[in-house]
């Protein structure tokens, strides 16, 4: 088991680029599926440290979680490697959109879009065109 481990995951290299699952439940929709980092540093036990744009990431990862890249993307010297980041926290900042999902409202009424309740004005964001789109709004962009 160990071997056919090993012949299908070769070992990686220090500075070799690398390509990390995101967990479906930690990404937005219009997330990319994968976090790209770099190899940092390789212990006894074979568990790597990767380094993304955002800081080191949490924990050590082993061979068969993350992919190795056939081509170098980014240097070493264009990652933060002075702070330590999860996972999720490291997905959140490189989002497109903010972390796991859009928020959006549908209200109505004669307070639309000016109390609590509306998730957008909870927010502090602008309501967008996912935002009850036949209705006028104050606050739409």
């Amino acid at each position: 088991m160990v071997k056919r481990s090993k012949r299908i995951f070769p070992e990686a290299e220090v500075g070799d680029s690398v390509t990390v699952p995101i967990p479906a439940v930690d990404r937005g929709r219009s997330d990319p599926r994968n976090l790209i980092g770099i190899i940092k540093d390789k212990d006894d036990k074979g568990l790597y440290t990767i380094v993304v744009k955002s800081g080191v990431l949490q924990g050590k990862y082993s061979r068969n979680q993350f992919d190795v890249c056939t081509y170098s993307m980014h240097n070493l010297q264009d990652m933060n490697e002075e702070c330590s980041i999860s996972l999720r926290a490291a997905v959140r900042q490189e989002s497109n959109c903010g972390g796991q999902g859009y928020i959006k409202c549908n209200c109505s009424g004669s307070k639309r879009c000016k109390t609590n309740r509306c998730s957008c004005f909870k927010a502090r964001m602008a309501c967008n065109s996912r935002c009850h789109a036949l209705l006028t709004c104050s606050k739409k962009n």
